[in-house]
């Protein structure tokens, strides 16, 4: 396919370009006496091409030198890698779900100037964690392009969770722009038809018009998830994609993942979509919970798991000694379509997996977080202080907002280095939001007006029209990007900062917001 020469960047201005990417020299790319410690790794932006239900399209990769996607180090290595962006507009990765030093986070106009065309950015910081994680980029729309890979940080003890591993990342795919999707949003409804409109959102809510849609339910006999199909309302989504990826591979021609009759297989699953939440399906095989965003579990089974935008799931399975082929489903939340892999032993035959699923789902609705408990807890301590987090925001006008302000803005959430924060997030609105707090790893305190010893997590699924708590140790100076992660709330409006008292600011520019920057391909 040949390259188009309309690739542009819509960036507000060009005098806003030119002074957002003023002085760039080393200082400003990431050179520090840890950036000359070790060689790093080089990770490059660039376009490649995809066959999406048999077209061929142009999408958006983060490749590394071997030429596959993203990069895994190991913890005892820390994190040294160079950002080279060879795409013709400006750029940025942030590692979602790290803990590091804020001027590393990668959020252009918060914790950095975006990365010119032609020109790298060093990453260099140690590495606190280990497990499943992922890395995209934070400009404009461009992880809706697919500009997006797996992370995983490998220790000893990660490698000696299943001899054999497998990473899935599921996507969504449209073969309309993201700005044509983003602009035929933000239509405004005909005057006539707005009360029909508040009206039918109001059913909707009240569970009116019911149709037949799967949902998890817990079994409490056998203390287990599985699937439930009763009736109710699919969840409310706002963009009706042409397929999901599993993998990069839509479900007409799913990877073969080759496992061995009786082994113990890990699965860690990446939601690395732009505004589709999942139900996993495992089917006949029963799944153990081990790790929720990087974060260990006490176990739980099932066989219909929660998985929301951006959020990490790690599943055991054994595979049965009689072995076969066992397809792993992700459906889209509100919606039928599907992706998959399927786990494979030697001689069986994979079997054809449909596109749609008969029934739609309904929303996620935090039920998993309730039966998850962390393997070590974050520990008790008094609340210092607590902050309402208040998601707002409509279809009509599309317009999203954090405590009643869309972004760009220079309202903020403002905590003290040290201090024990509680964070109770209000959803008012009749879609779900999986928000994202960078830097920072949280416990879930309570879900459905119950107190729970929950997950540790960076992204949390607020249910529609639900309230739910987390607490966090602001151990982790700096201005740092606090938004849902569903892009398109994300890019009108709902998104804003957690600020610590006392720490630097002149990164963060909210009037040169990436969010304006549209990446045409």
């Amino acid at each position: 396919m040949k390259r188009r020469d309309a690739l542009q960047v819509g960036f507000g201005s060009l005098a806003a370009l030119v002074a957002a990417n003023a002085g760039w020299d080393k200082a400003e790319a990431g050179e520090s006496t840890l950036a000359k410690a070790a060689k790093p790794i080089r990770l490059t932006l660039q376009e490649t091409e995809l066959v999406v239900l048999g077209r061929n399209v142009k999408v958006l990769s983060i490749l590394n030198s071997s030429g596959s996607l993203g990069y895994s180090p190991e913890q005892s290595a820390d994190f040294h890698v160079e950002v080279v962006n060879k795409l013709p507009v400006p750029s940025c990765v942030h590692w979602h779900g790290i803990i590091l030093p804020n001027p590393m986070d990668g959020v252009p106009f918060v914790t950095q100037k975006p990365i010119p065309p032609g020109r790298s950015y060093r990453y260099n910081f140690p590495l606190k964690q280990a497990g499943t994680y992922w890395m995209h980029s934070h400009y404009g729309m461009q992880e809706q392009h697919l500009l997006a890979a797996p992370m995983v940080i490998w220790t000893p003890e990660e490698r000696a969770k299943a001899s054999r591993q497998y990473v899935v990342s599921f996507s969504d795919f449209s073969f309309t722009p993201p700005e044509k999707i983003l602009a035929n949003l933000r239509k405004p409804a005909p005057m006539a038809m707005t009360g029909m409109q508040e009206k039918h959102d109001m059913q909707s809510m009240q569970g009116s018009a019911a149709v037949k849609v799967l949902s998890q339910q817990w079994n409490q006999v056998d203390q287990s998830f599985e699937k439930k199909e009763s009736l109710g309302n699919p969840a409310k989504v706002d963009v009706a994609y042409d397929a999901l990826l599993a993998n990069r591979r839509t479900i007409d021609n799913p990877e073969l993942l080759a496992v061995s009759p009786g082994e113990t297989v890990l699965l860690r699953l990446i939601a690395s979509s732009c505004a589709t939440n999942f139900y996993i399906d495992t089917g006949t095989l029963t799944a153990t919970i081990s790790a929720t965003d990087g974060n260990n579990t006490k176990p739980v089974v099932g066989n219909y798991f929660q998985l929301a935008v951006a959020q990490r799931l790690d599943l055991l399975v054994t595979i049965p000694a009689e072995g076969g082929a066992f397809p792993i489903l992700a459906q889209s939340a509100g919606r039928t379509l599907q992706a998959a892999v399927v786990l494979v032993t030697p001689g069986a035959s994979a079997p054809s997996l449909p596109v749609q699923a008969l029934v739609p789902t309904a929303s996620l609705d935090g039920l998993q977080d309730l039966h998850l408990e962390p393997a070590v807890p974050l520990g008790a301590r008094p609340i210092d202080r607590e902050l309402d987090v208040v998601l707002g925001g409509s279809m009509q006008g599309y317009r999203w907002m954090v405590n009643d302000f869309a972004y760009p803005n220079h309202e903020c959430l403002v905590v003290k280095h040290g201090e024990r924060v509680a964070l109770r997030f209000k959803n008012t609105t009749a879609m779900s939001h999986p928000m994202h707090l960078h830097g920072h790893v949280f416990q879930v305190v309570e879900m459905a007006a119950s107190a729970i010893n929950g997950p540790l997590r960076d992204t949390i699924l607020v249910p529609p029209m639900a309230d739910c708590l987390v607490v966090l140790d602001a151990n982790q100076p700096g201005v740092w990007a606090f938004h849902c992660h569903i892009l398109y709330h994300a890019i009108s409006g709902m998104f804003t900062v957690l600020r610590y008292e006392g720490f630097s600011t002149k990164e963060w520019r909210p009037d040169l917001s990436a969010h304006e920057t549209i990446l045409k391909l």
